[in-house]
């Protein structure tokens, strides 16, 4: 593939540029490439359109849209994008619209989709429904449902769904847990929401259904920030063998995990914040 992809990070938790963007708990990219221009995730809903317009990017030119899984922080802004653009593709796994919570002490928050699936069906969404690894688009592999086989990637105990007895909790599975990989002249690009499912479990995922394939860089939201220690150096010691990646650490990273990473990899590690642009 001899044509350059872009990705230009539009939400996320901080501002990485001089412009007036707005940074909100979140975290959406744009990827421009030759099958078209797609966005990854779309925010909590407040940031969205401003910094598309900041950017000077029309929403009207973006052609579809990815969702990484079915938290607010991630799907909260395709209802205004919808509203702005009309109908649109929506890829996405089928168990997005599972009802979940954060819970942990005293507080308690519903943290799944704000809007249901008939109100965004009817400002536009056409879902696409992916549970396996799918080519969406020439050169952007959806990775369906991934497979968990590091144990040190156990999830956060604070993000749960209702048991089936009546008022009990349980883990949430996060089935609907989803990456994209992009195809470059340089290698795979993988996009991350929030890795619900583990770094090293969606990387080993994709090498299983693409190959070993030369991977250029991963960039979006780890969920280290409130990982265990075993988690962390797991993952730590995972991308000290992948060798010469770029990381884009982003969101759900955590600011101390994201620091700790770019200390241990000044060369391979920058912060993907909103406004940061990525051209391969």
């Amino acid at each position: 593939m001899s044509n350059p992809v872009k990705l230009t990070i539009i939400c996320e938790n901080t501002v990485g540029r001089p412009l007036p963007l707005i940074g909100e708990h979140g975290f959406a990219c744009l990827i421009d490439s030759p099958a078209g221009r797609l966005l990854f995730d779309t925010g909590r809903g407040l940031s969205l359109l401003h910094n598309l317009e900041t950017l000077g990017i029309d929403p009207q030119s973006i052609d579809a849209v990815v969702l990484s899984h079915g938290h607010d922080d991630h799907t909260g802004g395709l209802l205004p994008l919808l509203h702005r653009t009309g109908a649109r593709p929506v890829f996405a796994h089928p168990g997005i619209f599972a009802e979940r919570f954060f819970v942990k002490g005293e507080e308690r928050r519903s943290i799944g989709l704000a809007v249901g699936r008939t109100e965004l069906e009817a400002a536009g969404a056409r879902f696409r429904y992916l549970d396996e690894c799918s080519e969406i688009a020439g050169g952007l592999w959806f990775s369906g449902c991934i497979q968990r086989t590091s144990p040190e990637e156990s999830g956060d105990p604070c993000l749960v769904q209702e048991a089936p007895e009546r008022g009990k909790m349980m883990a949430d599975p996060f089935e609907d847990d989803a990456a994209l990989a992009v195809e470059t002249s340089r290698g795979l690009v993988l996009l991350l929401g929030c890795a619900h499912a583990g770094l090293i479990n969606t990387v080993e995922h994709f090498r299983r259904q693409l190959g070993r394939r030369p991977l250029h860089a991963i960039i979006g939201g780890t969920h280290l920030g409130s990982a265990g220690e075993a988690q962390f150096i797991a993952t730590v010691k995972y991308l000290e063998a992948l060798g010469t990646t770029r990381i884009g650490v982003s969101h759900c990273t955590g600011q101390t995990r994201g620091s700790l990473l770019h200390g241990r990899f000044p060369e391979r590690v920058f912060f993907a914040a909103a406004g940061s642009v990525l051209e391969v």
